[in-house]
């Protein structure tokens, strides 16, 4: 169903545009005149103030040569104001654009994908400067301060772009005003919103007019907005947060009128850019940037790019035209075409730009994590110190090194040099406090530095971090107490070293200008109250454009990503970025379905290519950890091997109280398997979800059952094959439990859990299915079955999940067991 409607609809674009053109230009001297000013760069704009008409779709107008909108001079919406005539040409050099990114309900709003960070990678490609800035905190107060400073130092924004929500006020809470608006910034009746932040966190709602009123006296010329609904004409013309602007004298706005990807986003406005360096005007603009969108269709999916014509998205608003021509720069003869930077970025960066830039990402690739960044930046201005916790292989360290550069491109420091990493690698001296000081004063001081006293050295870090904003990093911070170098090499620091760097931290975070960002598969609870943030997998689309990357350089992996094993193996690596970048390449000579057996420990790991260092392989990355567990955990762990995603505390007590169970697992208690389990987690094998569950680090099962299998090669098989039967019993039971949840009991708690356990549930029910266990199954079914239907997967197509589901694997159709007996014909006896 809906991955027909994409295509079915796409097919339609061309004769819905073809009836929009006759239906302006008919047949007759209209059209005639029409085709004689086409020839010589004719620009057609919609000027209406009825807003039935200005809210037509008019970018879908094909004129039989193609879509009218992609001419020389493209379509624009305007008003029926007298100052239309002539281009507003707008002083400066240089272009300045101030970036708000709002995110009023904090991580709720991680599907609003920041714009910024794909475009600042974008702007080294386009001809001359762009000074992008992004406002902190995103505040309708700070912007109005913002922007007023900047004209009175004389150097005002040439562009405001919002990154946010649109707000109508028919959608609003309460009737007469808007839920979260401040006194005295309502808005006009009908009139659209923008939602910024309160100081506090919440939603600030504050009027089209009003922000427009803030532009004119920030002598702001151009807006574009990448706000839900700001680009979408409702019934009243003064509803529209881009028509609203207009009427308030703003010369040109830019919105994007549905949903669109951030990278495709930064795409256009790269090509937007790149125009206006030409001399062109804004509408000029608008155009080129359709026509790259036009041009280069495909956007990331599972199965791989795929075309998508949201070159209708931007929409162009004009009160009067814009150009900025002291911005117009000329691209050296040596340097490539914006299409051919474009490509370069949207494959990797070159070698030689990644060793230039020391913060630069593992292999030049960096994807998503904005629901991350959100936190960060909230946490590094907020709370000044923060812990990036998670295990082994998801991405702490990137992510840090990707959030210094954006502040460091975006203004968040004073000073791209105020931006300082200190390494705390296992088998290499870290010498504490000390050590990061001495390391912050030669870097921004000199040689000089070492000439001071270890009190003196200490002081004058502290007065610089105090007076400017700078951002320390400190990575890898688990091997300090938590997680020493299990060889011994740099034993942990003595508990007064870590009192000392708990003590600065604490200063850090309550006296400084600056921020901390730590990195550690612990929690690092020994430093008491600083912000504590999870790191996991990527979620369902930054894995697809991760692994669309990662197999771009490998033509055979991408024909194997289109088999169904594909999805289960993606589904597998759960997002684990380290998981995807050593396992995804292996799909030039390794079938999908080969790399998940592995994975699950069905068959052998592939050999690896393990380099010197913790991260170079799965393995080397799993025993790190592994070591520093206690010797109970080591023995009882491999029974999670058993699980697929989430290990269970409950299921794994019943388990462990079947009759005939391997001595290593029999026996145990829950509250010796809940000892287990959070050991695990606290060396970031596992990440606790509640409820006495635990997601699994991909690599560990594979892992798990190889130790397993090298401990005791002769039993191992029947081992194997008896723990997985007691797992199904013991699924078999925990499907009755949720079964009269559902019943009688806490439904939507009962629907939670098996969302986390579906995977294991299935794979047991298949279990129950060659082995002939009907009861099992049944009672495995019976809770799946009511999951599936209340998830409304009766009516989903394959291959589709729901979107409040990321990753999960639907089947066709109703699932009943009894409807499921067509395609299980080697069980007979089903009944």
């Amino acid at each position: 169903m809906w991955e027909d409607r994409g295509p079915t609809v796409a097919e339609k674009l061309a004769g819905w545009g073809d009836e929009v053109f006759a239906s302006v230009f008919g047949s007759g001297p209209a059209r005639d005149a029409y085709h004689r000013a086409r020839d010589r760069g004719l620009e057609v704009v919609f000027r209406s103030a009825d807003p039935s008409l200005l809210a037509l779709p008019w970018e879908l107008m094909r004129d039989g040569a193609g879509p009218v909108a992609l001419g020389a001079r493209g379509i624009s919406r305007a008003l029926p104001v007298a100052d239309r005539a002539g281009t507003l040409e707008v002083p400066g050099g240089r272009l300045r654009v101030l970036m708000v990114i709002s995110r009023p309900s904090g991580t709720r709003d991680v599907g609003y994908q920041m714009v910024a960070r794909p475009l600042m990678e974008r702007l080294e490609a386009v001809r001359g400067q762009v000074d992008l800035t992004v406002l902190r905190p995103p505040t309708f107060d700070a912007l109005d301060q913002a922007l007023r400073q900047a004209a009175e130092a004389g150097e005002p924004f040439h562009v405001v772009h919002f990154d946010g929500h649109g707000v109508m006020p028919r959608r609003a809470v309460g009737g007469s005003g808007l839920a979260g608006a401040r006194p005295g910034m309502m808005s006009a009746p009908g009139e659209g919103v923008l939602a910024f932040e309160q100081p506090g966190g919440g939603s600030d709602h504050v009027g089209a007019s009003k922000f427009a009123a803030v532009l004119a006296a920030g002598r702001v010329p151009a807006v574009v907005l990448n706000a839900c609904q700001s680009g979408a004409v409702g019934k009243e013309l003064e509803a529209s947060v881009a028509t609203a602007l207009l009427d308030a004298g703003c010369a040109a706005v830019v919105a994007m009128a549905y949903s669109v990807y951030a990278v495709a986003a930064a795409e256009f406005m790269a090509a937007f850019y790149e125009s206006l360096f030409t001399g062109a005007t804004v509408s000029q603009a608008v155009t080129a940037g359709r026509k790259r969108l036009y041009g280069h269709d495909g956007r990331p999916s599972p199965r791989g790019d795929m075309p998508l014509a949201d070159w209708l998205v931007p929409v162009h608003y004009l009160r009067q035209d814009v150009s900025f021509p002291q911005a117009r720069v000329s691209r050296p003869v040596a340097a490539p075409s914006l299409d051919e930077a474009l490509e370069q970025i949207r494959a990797a960066p070159s070698l030689a730009a990644v060793a230039e830039d020391p913060l630069a990402a593992a292999g030049g690739v960096f994807v998503g994590r904005d629901d991350l960044f959100y936190q960060l930046e909230t946490a590094a201005r907020l709370q000044r110190v923060a812990v990036l916790a998670g295990p082994g292989g998801t991405g702490k360290t990137e992510l840090a090194k990707g959030f210094a550069r954006w502040w460091r491109d975006t203004g968040g420091v004073d000073n791209a040099r105020l931006v300082l990493w200190h390494s705390f690698e296992p088998g290499i001296a870290s010498f504490g406090l000390d050590g990061v000081v001495n390391a912050v004063g030669l870097d921004l001081f000199g040689a000089d530095f070492a000439r001071l006293d270890p009190a003196e050295r200490l002081g004058a870090v502290k007065q610089l971090l105090g007076q400017y904003r700078a951002l320390l990093v400190w990575d890898n911070f688990e091997s300090v107490a938590e997680m020493p170098d299990p060889g011994g090499a740099t034993p942990p620091l003595e508990r007064a070293e870590r009192e000392r760097l708990r003590g600065f931290l604490h200063w850090v975070r309550d006296h400084s200008a600056s921020a901390v960002i730590i990195t550690s598969r612990a929690r690092e609870d020994w430093l008491g109250e600083v912000r504590r943030i999870e790191v996991g997998g990527l979620n369902r689309a930054e894995a697809a454009r991760y692994a669309g990357l990662l197999l771009t350089p490998y033509p055979a992996a991408q024909q194997r990503r289109q088999r169904p094993s594909f999805g289960q193996l993606l589904e597998w690596l759960d997002g684990h970025p380290l998981a995807m970048r050593l396992t995804l390449p292996r799909l030039d000579t390794t079938d999908p379905a080969g790399l998940l057996a592995a994975l699950r420990g069905i068959t052998p790991l592939p050999a690896e290519d393990a380099g010197p260092d913790r991260l170079s392989s799965l393995a080397a990355c799993i025993t790190y950890s592994f070591a520093h567990l206690t010797e109970q955990t080591q023995r009882l762990l491999p029974a999670v091997s058993l699980f697929h995603g989430t290990a269970d505390e409950d299921v794994l007590a019943v388990f462990s109280a079947l009759e005939g169970l391997p001595d290593r697992f029999a026996g145990t208690s829950k509250q010796e398997w809940t000892t287990v389990l959070q050991d695990a987690a606290r060396v970031g094998l596992l990440s606790g979800i509640g409820s006495g569950m635990y997601r699994i680090h991909p690599a560990l099962p594979g892992y798990l059952t190889a130790a397993w299998h090298a401990a005791d090669p002769g039993c191992f098989e029947e081992e194997r094959q008896t723990a997985e039967k007691a797992l199904r019993t013991a699924c078999a039971a925990f499907s009755d439990w949720v079964t009269s949840q559902i019943v009688s009991g806490d439904a939507a708690l009962a629907y939670a859990v098996i969302g986390w356990q579906r995977r294991t549930l299935g794979t047991m029910l298949g279990h129950a299915l060659d082995h002939q266990a009907w009861d099992d199954a049944q009672r495995i079914v019976r809770a799946l079955n009511a999951y599936w239907n209340t998830r409304g997967l009766d009516r989903v197509p394959h291959d589709r999940s729901p979107p409040e589901e990321p990753g999960h694997i639907p089947a066709r159709g109703p699932i009943t067991l009894s409807n499921q007996l067509p395609h299980l014909r080697k069980y007979p006896h089903i009944g």
